[in-house]
């Protein structure tokens, strides 16, 4: 049932019961699972409640909310677009509960940012404008209304959902024209639109650097080897990943299982779209990206671990020294380092799925790699070099990271490989 509201400007509603309508919504679960949602909605009602309507525009919430430059592209960069989408899902979820209805209704008109508040009628109001309808059309008139048969009444219930149909779909496919999907939508649109939950396959914490495979005397296809610990201890730029990734899957609406990269059988990954965080620390990842342009590969000879380039063998460009000290990296005093992370995303044609990699050489690069992934705007730095629409080619990005005091700096693209 569709509750009816009175349309009131701001002013007539006090501004204490909009805050407290707004904490109501924040504390929400449906809110509560989005940082960005709970931002973007306590900025645009207080900025209206103070009398700054007019200055609500995308540009502005850009900078204040979501911390862009002030010579940020709103063409490209779409976070704010993207956040008003969601805040809409969010209040339409929320006020469709029937515990809700009665409450301060709170909205944002299509095209806007700036929020309406409105309150419900309350059942005596509604009853008094059903007393209140114009007079009953005469009996003589009404009676080929009256006379009209159930059959006609179905077709025209037919009809009017054909015609509701039709416009549904032009309103979508003008919305896909002239809001084209980010890069970021479009790199998670095979996981997204696959039925269930995803699996995010966590790597075990390696008991000391990779070796090569025993009897593995041919380095081009020998396939390093994960020592486990005896107790997992997942790092902290790994959690980091763990996180971000899991935020940008629930926000739109996906199941997310959590597990063991040594407790996911092969089976499992054909069941569902999985999510693998880790490069060294993760069999599954050395495993399913070896025989892609770019894969994980270790040179022990110059105690090396690198990004190999199957087009550039030779290379040991992108690589991280097994061998150097793993704490205090990039101290004050000492040259920055460089780690770099591979973010592949393959398709598998035998079973119908996806399955994402995330991981770094060392863990700075998994921790900048996560970061990529979830922001709409360095991924925008990809859409043209990579055919992220397709969902069935296999996608690789190959990042840097310069890590100062221990501090991975901002992840810059060196390669992208769309096949």
């Amino acid at each position: 049932m569709t509750t009816a509201v009175q349309e009131e400007p701001c002013t007539a509603i006090a501004p204490p019961l909009i805050r407290q309508q707004l904490e109501n919504l924040v504390q929400d679960r449906i809110f509560r699972a989005s940082k960005r949602s709970v931002q973007f909605l306590r900025y645009v009602v207080e900025r209206t409640l103070e009398g700054e309507a007019d200055q609500i525009k995308e540009r502005t919430i850009g900078i204040e909310v979501f911390g862009r430059n002030p010579s940020y592209d709103t063409n490209v960069d779409h976070v704010v677009r993207t956040a008003a989408i969601e805040v809409r899902k969010r209040l339409a979820i929320y006020y469709g509960q029937p515990e809700h209805r009665q409450e301060l209704v709170m909205s944002l008109v299509p095209g806007s940012y700036v929020p309406q508040f409105s309150i419900p009628e309350t059942e005596e109001q509604a009853a008094g404008h059903s007393h209140s309808q114009p007079p009953a059309v005469p009996r003589e008139e009404a009676a080929p209304l009256a006379a009209a048969s159930p059959r006609s009444w179905l077709s025209m219930a037919l009809l009017l959902t054909a015609v509701a149909i039709v416009v549904l779909a032009a309103t979508a496919a003008a919305w896909t024209r002239f809001h084209p999907r980010t890069a970021q939508e479009l790199f998670w649109k095979p996981v997204l639109d696959t039925p269930g939950t995803v699996l995010l396959a966590v790597g075990d914490a390696p008991n000391g650097p990779p070796t090569l495979s025993a009897g593995s005397s041919d380095q081009s296809s020998a396939l390093p080897m994960v020592h486990s610990a005896s107790s997992a201890v997942v790092p902290f730029a790994d959690t980091v990943t763990i996180a971000r990734v899991l935020g940008t899957l629930e926000v739109h609406g996906k199941q997310v299982v959590i597990r063991e990269e040594r407790k996911s059988s092969f089976s499992e990954l054909r069941e569902s779209p999985v999510v693998l965080i880790g490069a060294f620390n993760n069999e599954w990842s050395l495993r399913l990206t070896r025989r892609l342009r770019y894969s994980l590969a270790l040179d022990p000879d110059r105690h090396l671990a690198y990004i190999k380039d199957s087009q550039h063998p030779e290379a040991r460009t992108w690589a991280w020294g097994t061998n150097q000290p793993t704490d205090r990296q990039g101290a004050a005093g000492t040259p920055p380092l460089q780690d770099y992370a591979l973010i592949s995303r393959i398709w598998n044609s035998d079973t119908g799925r996806v399955v994402v990699v995330v991981g770094g050489l060392y863990t700075y690069g998994t921790e900048a790699a996560g970061e990529f992934l979830t922001d709409p705007t360095l991924m925008q730095s990809v859409s043209k070099a990579a055919n992220l629409g397709d969902p069935h080619r296999n996608v690789q990005i190959v990042l840097a990271t310069t890590v100062t005091d221990g501090t991975p700096g901002p992840p810059r693209v060196l390669a992208v490989s769309s096949e």
